[in-house]
């Protein structure tokens, strides 16, 4: 069956008036390119016009990244579908200050009316997500010694793939991290539930399932946006919009559940073992899809 993963870099949003990460340039770079080991699926990356060129470079004559495999896409995201109610919510001063990008966020869902729907499956992959923030040093590859030993990991391969596909199944697939013991994230108000729940928060970093699923999907993500943008206060995150249609809508979704982000090798100075015993990591998700259980 055919894969399409989707994803996005823009490296240089940090201090502007579409906000994103700091220094995070080579990060999503090296990331990328260990999430490409996923040989049997295409990627399509959207960047600014800012960027593209220096991301063939990268790609395509640093490492040698086929232009069939990884394909780049500019898109304006001043233009993204939801601007004008962002923009209307938007606190500039705020949003200048801090490291997310609320246009990126929402297009991860919208970016998806650009497709043909030729492939089989469809995930969203954060393009950052492999890194030794989130996995423990003996999935790292120490081989290189670049930047990129803190970013490739051999978790990431076809077998991944195959198996994300397989346990997927006829569901669409989230990742949900416990809320309550190890809090996260606020909610929206919680008038948008059928039943309010805050225990758990969905997370945006990797979602997805057959192409068949997505229609459905996207238009309960906009749906959901528009009301909420529409007549709240503020600007919720995608991920609490996500976790609204997860509590409302669990039996559209297949979860993975983790509890806390760290690993024994990341965790802050002082961190308890007990914390460990006590909490599933994130990075267990991953070793899950890898079918290793130690």
């Amino acid at each position: 069956m055919s894969t399409k993963i989707i994803t996005a870099i823009y490296s240089d949003l940090n201090g502007t008036e579409l906000g994103g990460r700091p220094n995070r340039g080579s990060h999503y770079r090296y990331s990328l390119l260990s999430l490409l080991k996923m040989t049997d699926a295409d990627f399509l990356c959207y960047t600014s016009d800012r960027e593209i060129e220096s991301l063939k470079e990268f790609f395509y004559s640093q490492n040698n990244i086929s232009e069939n495999q990884l394909k780049f896409q500019v898109f304006d995201l001043e233009n993204c579908k939801f601007k004008d109610l962002i923009n209307s919510r938007k606190n500039v001063d705020d949003i200048k200050r801090g490291d997310r990008c609320i246009e990126i966020q929402y297009s991860k869902f919208s970016w998806w009316w650009n497709e043909d729907k030729s492939y089989d499956n469809y995930y969203w992959v954060d393009a950052g997500l492999s890194h030794c923030g989130l996995i423990p040093l003996k999935y790292l590859d120490e081989q290189h010694h670049s930047m990129r030993r803190f970013y490739e990991s051999r978790l990431f391969n076809n077998d991944f793939l195959k198996n994300v596909i397989e346990d997927t199944g006829d569901k669409f697939l989230l990742f949900g991290k416990e809320n309550d013991r190890n809090y996260w994230s606020g909610t929206v108000d919680p008038k948008w539930y059928v039943n309010y729940d805050r225990s758990i928060h969905i997370i945006g970093g990797m979602f997805g399932g057959h192409r068949d699923k997505w229609d459905n999907i996207v238009t309960t993500f906009e749906n959901y946006a528009q009301s909420v943008l529409g007549s709240d206060n503020g600007l919720p995150h995608e991920e609490q919009i996500m976790t609204l249609m997860y509590f409302n809508h669990q039996d559209l979704f297949y979860r993975k559940h983790f509890d806390i982000w760290w690993c024994r090798d990341n965790a802050p100075q002082g961190t308890s073992d007990e914390l460990f015993k006590n909490n599933k990591s994130f990075f267990k998700i991953l070793e899950e899809f890898n079918r290793i259980y130690e």
